[in-house]
């Protein structure tokens, strides 16, 4: 039975630089290349969501301009259900610059236009579903509404909250999982992170689970009352942009599938690693197939 999956987040066109190095105050850097790609972590959690196999439904907020047509058909093209999203007059798509330093890191300036439009009117009445991804980039109340919907009809929520200043104590309470990364986690625990693992058991408490992403580093989590720490496999980086979306989608289908928490991030760890192998956040989404091969490796 294919696994009927929402995603209530983000639509942003990203203008992606790759740099050098990113600038100082008063500074100019000279790219080395430029590219424009579909992303935005509603976007790109519901596009591997689709990749994965599962049936998706994506409630967003896009311009009425040609960037907000394009993601339209996009969207459709990978089979993701658009009847839900909603089109802004008079405000354009969510646009983000971000800059992509030779070590494949990046860094964002993002402008949410549209996103901040999403109403709480745009989840009323939502379908029976396994499982929720909601973030940090769209107005907290339409999140938090979403959140409560779903979980009458026993879904899994997964909270990406990022930008952490986007998350309220409110919005956390309502979910089921939790995936930060260390940068995110630091400001929700409100204190140093001397230990991942112990920063994920903190997070869990109250929850089912939290997972830190890593980097490089892998996944810190606490899910179920377990706990670890799982490392990716070897890859190089081109491009993180649109890896932590990628390790949320496998996250939470591993989850609800029924994998065991170790295997369940070490299956979103491996989604993250094949997604940072690729320039741009949507070329990078992985299927199934280019998961295994890197588990398999």
């Amino acid at each position: 039975m294919t696994l009927r999956a929402i995603v209530v987040g983000s639509l942003v066109m990203d203008l992606s630089f790759l740099v050098p190095k990113r600038p100082e105050p008063g500074e100019v850097v000279v790219a080395t290349g430029f590219d424009t790609f579909r992303g935005g972590k509603g976007y790109n959690q519901a596009v591997a969501l689709a990749r994965l196999g599962a049936n998706v439904t994506l409630i967003g907020a896009v311009g009425d301009d040609a960037y907000g047509r394009q993601f339209t058909v996009a969207l459709e093209s990978e089979g993701v259900d658009t009847t839900r999203m909603v089109t802004i007059p008079d405000v354009s798509t969510s646009i983000a610059i971000p800059m992509v330093t030779p070590d494949g890191d990046v860094a964002f300036i993002h402008a949410p236009a549209a996103n901040a439009c999403l109403s709480e009117d745009a989840v009323d009445d939502l379908p029976d579903c396994s499982l929720l991804l909601i973030q940090g980039e769209v107005p907290v109340g339409t999140s938090i509404a979403a959140a409560r919907e779903a979980r009458r009809s026993g879904a899994l929520v997964m909270l990406n909250p990022a930008p952490a200043r986007g998350v309220t104590p409110e919005l956390i309470d309502v979910c089921g999982i939790i995936t930060p990364n260390e940068i995110e986690a630091r400001s929700l625990i409100g204190n140093r992170i001397d230990s991942p693992v112990a920063a994920a058991q903190l997070l869990a408490r109250g929850r089912r689970g939290a997972v830190i992403t890593l980097g490089a580093q892998g996944a810190a989590w606490a899910i179920d009352g377990q706990a670890g720490h799982e490392l990716p496999p070897a890859i190089e980086a081109v491009d993180a942009t649109g890896a932590s979306d990628s390790f949320c989608a496998a996250l939470a289908i591993a989850l609800v599938e029924g994998q065991a928490p170790d295997e369940a991030v070490r299956f979103a760890c491996a989604a993250g690693a094949a997604a940072v192998m690729v320039r741009g956040a949507e070329p990078g989404l992985p299927n199934r197939g280019a998961i295994e091969r890197l588990l398999n490796r």
